[in-house]
């Protein structure tokens, strides 16, 4: 036991992904790749950022990919997560487009089967990235 408080390692929790999950992110994969070569996506994000933002979001997917064919664990899955919600973090500069990306994000945990983003999902959403150069607004009633 002092090993496992010293290293502060926790024994982690195997997820039981659904049998049709690689053939679902097969798919969501492929549409975010043609996301960017159709500009079919509809959206709140800016012209400008969807090239990155896109590629973050094939990577994330791919991952998961990758993740589900080799006894994926909850911790695992919300590695990927975090990753990804961190790499987009500068990108997205309002609450819409972090909702659009959090309902992306919501439908990977969904396929490979995992019920909760353990609060990721929620702290990303409420997020406020600042513009480079930009001011912070100052506090109601200060001066």
């Amino acid at each position: 036991m002092a090993a496992a408080v010293a290293g502060h390692a926790q024994t982690p929790t195997p997820l039981a992904v659904p049998a049709r999950a690689a053939a679902k992110l097969e798919k969501v994969l492929k549409k975010t790749q043609d996301w960017v070569v159709t500009d079919k996506k509809p959206g709140l994000l800016p012209v400008e950022a969807r090239p990155t933002v896109n590629r973050v979001l094939v990577q994330s997917t791919t991952e998961f990919l990758a993740l589900i064919a080799n006894n994926p664990t909850k911790e695992s899955c919300l590695q990927i997560l975090n990753s990804g919600l961190n790499e987009l973090h500068p990108l997205v500069k309002t609450a819409g487009e972090r909702q659009e990306l959090a309902l992306y994000y919501q439908n990977l945990l969904d396929i490979v089967g995992l019920p909760s983003s353990d609060g990721l999902l929620s702290a990303f959403v409420k997020r406020r990235p600042a513009a480079v150069g930009a001011k912070r607004p100052a506090k109601l009633g200060s001066r």
